[in-house]
């Protein structure tokens, strides 16, 4: 069974737009967002485990130039 997570991101400046481009192309990435309030955006990604999860999806979206902090909610049911 597949893992999910959401990833809220803060994007800085004007990159905005380019984060959202580039984590879109990302393997795992099923949805990107983008949102108001403390976080720029929102992306909801999957992997066929945890720990794969996070070296293929979630550790390049921490790489993507502009993103400043990352806050990952993994999908309990």
């Amino acid at each position: 069974m597949a893992v999910q997570a959401f990833v809220l991101i803060d994007v800085t400046g004007d990159h905005t737009k380019s984060a959202h481009k580039t984590i879109t192309r990302i393997e795992g990435v099923k949805a990107v967002y983008e949102i108001s309030g403390p976080y720029d955006l929102i992306v909801l990604t999957e992997g066929e485990s945890l720990q794969l999860l996070h070296e293929h999806t979630i550790a390049r979206i921490r790489q993507v130039d502009g993103v400043t902090k990352t806050l990952t909610c993994f999908v309990l049911d």
